[in-house]
């Protein structure tokens, strides 16, 4: 079966095909052996590079197949069509009736022949003798399109290992590409997270992907909001084509393979021991060598499937009855429940599919579990089968939790209504609680619910103290002390930080249980932060990375509410490029939180670029953010995130955009929601236009007055530069005072803004922007320069009033930017191919894509593929920033 190929250009593989490229043109170099997994992308690998070669060579195609494999030069059968019947099973009439269809005049042409065999791993050993002599006498380059399974003959490695043939092995996408590739299929942007989802589930393979991406799309699972893609929940179903894909697949391995394979399918990851006492142990070192399969390095060597798709394919593929013969197989060779989390999830699941007998508790563990990895959809599907009493309120619990992660807040609180005053179990008491007080901020109730939600936390605990349970004193006071801490947390939800700290403190240094002082120093760090050492902040929340990575499953629970305030003193501390770090990995490590809790890191990455000045950047991410949020708002971030995007887009003076977000804004507020003071203080600079200047700054005022009362030092910072940005510099005194006690780089600018302009110092203004703008700040170099010239010209002097002109328009114009440029850099060719060098140097030249593609002989479309990756290589948006010699750089906050 060929490769099915996308006729858009080709996304990576830029160094793999420019090393085959260089084989083909190299008149005395050798032929190509391109290997890799079905949907790798070797059909479209080399259709770009015959694109690429153009003219330079001349392509022929050949096919070989299952079917023919055992049949005498089959896979050359198009080009022996001059032969008789008694030649065609003659070697050498063979060779000659190939070199006389490769060069039908008889003569040498100037544009070699290139003989691609695809599917090469079914070919048949004549046919590849024949290929092996033609490539010896340098009568054409052969490439060779392989998958490692089943094996090509060994006549094809034996060309490589003469030198006949280069092999290139290709390998899965990386994230860039992945993303780079759903943005392609789906013609719009797609939100990191929701391609960092497809390209798990996808392995990285394109044409896994891009079926992956018809399904989700097709069913309703993938949907467009703000001009990007998304998903709406998490990934369900597979389509019959990829069905159809992986069953051809597993079709050609022998009994023993298929049913080892499929074994592990049903029961991933299981502990090799058991794969190998359930199957045959030599079919399991088939199928690694294979690369079906991984075995880990832990001390069970569990494994697992190389490519979770086909997994999941395979287990709709194999039939009811027979999964149960092998799920009960593997439970009968189990000592005990999987140590693994995904492998306990399995476990319950297929043992309750299967009617085994699986123990309330441990059902109860995976419901729990499950939530903790946001699979909400495992949660619902489990639940309902525990029977006992005691335990059923606590999955009550889950099943709230569920709900929540999925956007359902009114059925979150009906599920969870009543559990607190009935269940007897502690544990279940603290779950209750403290999702209650989560879903508080949701219903526009207050901060004053999360404190309500800690009394009825401690009315419980009392009335069990006084019950005849027999519970464990112990865990009612660890229960006592849960409570006095969600408390603490309602009081720091209504801006008393620094009447919390010191009890925080005592809590952190002190309590005797993990769970208590994991909480006690994640709301400490808060309380720092908020308070104007986000430094300090930073290195508790550190340690208590420490804690969350080394604690088990139980701490996972609180993964979200430690993250949320790292990212709170990161922004603080003005620490922006190590919180694009940490938003980037926590990408690539969880993406299936993502589905629920991407809102939250997509608001914190625009964060970052409007905080940069990116604004071309964060307005598109912050309109991501808010429709991510309107699906699943778990942290209550959308009203942040509306004024955030109202912000951006009003300082871009695309005004219809800043009205239509200030206007939901308005509308959240009425619903009784609580943003921050500083998306009040967004919101009233995106309406300044409207409200007038001096409206909007004395707004800004009263909400700085209010960050003051509460200690809120970083929030009062941020406010008093939004009225430096509106044009009132008196709050520079202020500003100065405020920003002297506080710790981080964003205190440290704040202080010399605030001291220049005390000063009226325009030249170290000047110097603060250029400063500002080295560091990608554009934002912050914007209003330097503004202020500069606002000194510049209350003096009168014309001639440095028109260098701060100057200097303004620049900063101005690089708001706008899709990304940071470093002025006066110019590309790093070297990152280019040969031929994309020869392309850049026409672009610079002045030339047009119809030029270059006359000047080269190639195509228009070929041109414009090389531009497109020649743009993602250089880091760079437009044409014109090549010709102007600038490319992307990252800029460190």
């Amino acid at each position: 079966m060929t490769e099915v190929v996308s006729a858009d250009a080709l996304i990576g593989r830029f160094n793999v095909m420019a090393a085959v490229v260089d084989c083909l043109l190299d008149v005395n170099g050798p032929g190509v052996l391109l290997f890799g997994d079905a949907g790798i992308g070797k059909t479209a690998l080399i259709n770009e590079v015959v694109q690429e070669l153009g003219q330079r060579v001349r392509p022929f195609r050949v096919f070989a197949g299952p079917t023919l494999a055992s049949v005498p030069f089959a896979a050359l059968a198009p080009l022996l069509t001059a032969l008789t019947p008694s030649q065609i099973n003659e070697p050498l009439s063979v060779l000659r009736a190939v070199v006389a269809a490769l060069n039908p005049a008889g003569q040498p042409h100037p544009a070699p022949a290139v003989l691609i065999v695809e599917d090469a791993h079914h070919i048949d050993d004549s046919s590849v003798a024949v290929l092996a002599q033609l490539a010896a006498a340098e009568a054409a380059k052969v490439v060779f399109l392989c998958r490692p399974y089943p094996a090509p003959p060994a006549e094809v490695f034996s060309m490589w290992s003469e030198g006949l043939v280069d092999r290139f092995d290709l390998q899965p996408l990386n994230e860039q590409e992945v993303n780079q590739l759903c943005a392609q299929a789906l013609d719009a942007p797609v939100v990191q997270g929701t391609s960092a989802v497809l390209g798990k589930y996808s392995g990285g393979n394109p044409m896994f992907l891009l079926e992956l991406i018809e399904h989700a799309k097709s069913s309703g699972q993938l949907v467009c909001r703000n001009d990007a893609w998304m998903l709406s929940g998490e990934l369900r179903g597979t389509s019959v084509r990829l069905m159809d894909l992986v069953r051809n697949q597993i079709l050609m391995l022998g009994a023993a393979q298929r049913e080892t394979l499929e074994t592990v399918a049903l029961a991933e990851p299981v502990p090799l021991n058991v794969v190998q006492q359930a199957s045959d142990s030599s079919a399991v070192d088939e199928l690694q060598e294979l690369h079906f399969i991984e075995i880990a390095s832990d001390p069970a060597r569990h494994v697992r499937l190389a490519q979770p798709l086909v997994g999941e394919v395979i287990r709709q593929l194999v039939p009811t009855a027979h999964s149960m013969t092998i799920r009960r197989r593997i439970v009968n060779l189990m000592e005990s429940k999987p140590q693994t989390m995904d492998g306990l999830l399995r476990f319950v699941s297929w043992g309750l599919e299967s009617g085994t007998e699986v123990p309330d508790s441990e059902i109860l563990e995976a419901a729990q579990l499950a939530n903790r990895l946001f699979i909400p959809s495992y949660v619902e599907r489990v639940a309902g089968a525990i029977k006992d009493p005691s335990l059923r309120l606590a999955a009550q619990v889950e099943v709230a939790r569920a709900k929540w992660y999925r956007g359902d807040i009114r059925g979150a609180v009906s599920s969870l209504a009543g559990v607190v005053d009935r269940t007897n179990d502690p544990r279940t008491v603290r779950q209750a609680s403290m999702l209650a007080a989560q879903l508080s901020g949701r219903q526009g109730v207050g901060p004053n619910a999360i404190k309500q939600a800690a009394y009825e936390w401690e009315a419980a605990l009392a009335r069990l103290a006084e019950s005849r349970q027999g519970i464990d004193p112990g865990e009612l006071e660890r229960g006592k002390l849960g409570s006095r801490l969600l408390s603490l947390e309602g009081l720091q939800a209504e801006g008393h930080h620094i009447e919390t700290e010191r009890e925080l403190r005592q809590i952190w240094k002190e309590a005797d249980d993990d769970e208590s002082r994991l909480v006690a120093g994640t709301l400490l760090a808060e309380a720092m932060a908020v308070t104007g050492r986000p430094v300090s902040a930073i290195q508790i929340l550190m340690e208590i990375q420490e804690m969350v990575a080394t604690s088990g499953d139980w701490s996972l629970q609180y993964a979200g509410m430690v993250m949320r305030r790292y990212i709170l003193a990161l922004q603080q501390a003005g620490e922006f490029g190590v919180l694009e770090t940490f938003l980037q990995n926590h990408v690539s490590q969880a993406p299936n939180s993502l589905i629920y809790s991407g809102g939250m890191f997509h608001l914190a990455a625009g964060m970052v670029d409007l905080r940069r000045g990116d604004l071309g950047v964060a307005l598109p991410r912050l309109r991501q953010a808010v429709s991510m949020l309107r699906v699943s708002d778990m942290g209550s971030d959308l009203p942040d995130a509306v004024a955030a995007a109202a912000y951006a887009a009003s300082i871009l003076k695309r005004r219809d955009t800043a009205m239509t977000y200030s206007s939901e804004y308005d509308a959240l507020i009425r619903e009784g929601v609580h943003p921050s003071l500083l998306a009040q203080g967004h919101a009233a600079v995106a309406r300044a236009e409207h409200t007038g200047t001096q409206t909007a700054i004395a707004r800004l005022m009263s909400l700085a007055d209010s960050a003051a009362a509460d200690g809120a030092i970083g929030a009062e910072i941020d406010i008093l530069m939004l009225v430096l940005r509106l044009g009132d510099p008196g709050v520079a005194r202020r500003l100065m005072a405020v920003a002297e006690g506080s710790e981080g780089r964003t205190a440290e600018f704040a202080l010399s803004v605030g001291i220049a302009l005390a000063h009226k110092d325009a030249d170290r203004l000047i110097e603060l922007s250029d400063s500002a703008a080295r560091d990608g700040l554009e934002l912050a170099a914007a209003d330097c320069a503004s202020h500069a010239l606002r000194i510049l010209e209350s003096r009168g002097d014309k001639a440095r009033q028109l260098e701060g002109q100057r200097l303004l328009k620049r900063r101005t114009a690089a708001l706008d930017k899709a990304g940071p440029a470093v002025e006066g850099g110019s590309p790093d060719l070297q990152k280019l191919t040969r031929r994309e060098q020869e392309i850049a140097t026409l672009v610079q030249s002045g030339s047009s894509n119809k030029d270059i593609a006359l000047s080269l002989g190639l195509s228009l479309r070929t041109v414009e593929g090389h531009l497109y990756r020649m743009f993602a290589k250089l880091g760079i948006s437009h044409r014109e920033d090549l010709m102007n010699g600038a490319h992307g750089t990252q800029g460190v906050g």
